[in-house]
């Protein structure tokens, strides 16, 4: 799960959010691809669930909202609305037995942790990978609801686990020909943040975690 900064709210979204019982819906699809345009700046083009690249074509990406529309006004907010991948592999891939996950997984299951900084739990404080690629809770007081937002999102499905596995390897064969140096391991951390306007690295909080775990084995500050 991603953790980022929202920059400045689409200004279709003003006047949509004075509208009396407005919803995802009630926008003109110009003023959709506004929105689209805006989160997928603000992550970098990476789902902020699972960290995959997405694109603004609104048959490749959703529109997420971490409070769920039945949720009440608060579900306009510009916080609340989050850029999200179809999370359906069948629909992405043809498989015909596919998992689900991310929001198409979660349906309207309260979430604990928040991509969005400022808006509650961090991603960033709670969840762990492993080599293998599987998300992990850490060992926190909220443990048990960081894994009840793990089994929501599915974000153990089968092949987001292959992809963070996939990203971990290639991650320490570059290290590997670097001689894994201080200056290679600050070099992937910063090239691996969320960065605005631009498409991030996908899986990149799960090529931080490493690095960070990495770098205090070798008492190094990224």
């Amino acid at each position: 799960m991603l953790r980022y900064p929202k920059g400045p709210s689409p200004r279709v979204l003003t006047s949509w959010q004075a509208t009396p019982n407005a919803d995802w819906d009630s926008l003109s699809a110009p003023d959709k691809d506004q929105v689209r345009g805006a989160l997928v700046r603000d992550q970098g083009n990476l789902c902020a669930y699972c960290q995959r690249r997405i694109p603004t074509r609104d048959d490749r990406m959703k529109v997420e909202h971490w409070l769920a529309q039945s949720g009440g006004k608060d579900k306009l907010r510009w916080g609340n609305l989050l850029g999200v991948c179809l999370g359906d592999e069948g629909a992405e891939s043809g498989s015909p037995a596919g998992e689900l996950h991310c929001d198409t997984a979660r349906g309207d299951k309260e979430l604990f942790l928040h991509p969005v900084e400022g808006s509650g739990p961090s991603a960033l404080d709670h969840l762990g990978y492993t080599p293998e690629g599987k998300v992990r809770p850490k060992e926190t007081q909220q443990r048990a609801a960081v894994q009840r937002d793990i089994t929501a999102l599915n974000l153990n499905a089968a092949r987001l686990q292959r992809e963070r596995r996939i990203v971990y390897d290639e991650l320490k064969r570059r290290l590997d020909r670097a001689k894994w140096s201080a200056r290679a391991l600050r070099e992937e951390f910063r090239g691996a943040g969320v960065h605005a306007g631009a498409p991030s690295l996908p899986q990149c909080e799960v090529v931080r975690y490493h690095l960070r775990r990495w770098a205090r084995q070798r008492a190094l500050h990224l």
